[in-house]
C-alpha cells in the first residue's frame, strides 16, 4: 500500500503518466492559492502593528510586514512553478512520444510500455 500523496508512481502507460501529472496539479493548485492569500493576510495584519520608533511614522511597520510576508509569497511562487511543471511534464511526454502514441492508437502492439491514449 502506497502513502504517496500523488498516487503510486507506476509509469507503465501513458494514462498513468497523465493521471500522476493531473494529481500533482490538483494538489498544488489549491495550495498555491492558500499560500498567496495567507501572505496577503499576514502583510495586512503586520502592517498595523504599532512601531517601536514613532519617528518613522509607521513606515517601518509596513516595510517589516512586506519583508515577512515575502517569504510566504516565495513559497506560493514555488508551488505555482511545481504545478506548471507537472502540466509541462505531460505536454513534453506527448510532444516527444507522439509517434508511439499515434502508432499504438492504430494497432495493438506488444511493448513493455503501453501507450493507451
Amino acid at each position: 500500500m502506497s502513502n504517496e500523496m500523488l498516487g503510486e508512481p507506476d509509469f507503465v502507460s501513458s494514462s498513468a503518466i497523465r493521471k500522476y501529472c493531473e494529481n500533482a496539479r490538483k494538489l498544488f493548485h489549491p495550495l498555491y492559492h492558500e499560500l498567496h492569500v495567507s501572505a496577503e493576510e499576514l502583510e495586512i495584519a503586520l502592517k498595523y502593528v504599532r512601531s517601536a520608533d514613532p519617528k518613522a511614522g509607521g513606515m517601518d511597520s509596513r516595510l517589516r510586514a512586506k519583508l515577512v510576508s515575502r517569504q510566504l509569497k516565495h513559497a506560493a511562487s514555488a508551488v505555482e512553478v511545481a504545478s506548471k511543471s507537472a502540466v509541462g511534464t505531460y505536454m513534453a511526454f506527448l510532444k516527444h512520444y507522439s509517434p508511439e502514441v499515434t502508432e499504438s492508437r492504430k494497432k495493438n502492439s506488444r511493448k513493455k510500455f503501453e501507450f493507451d491514449e
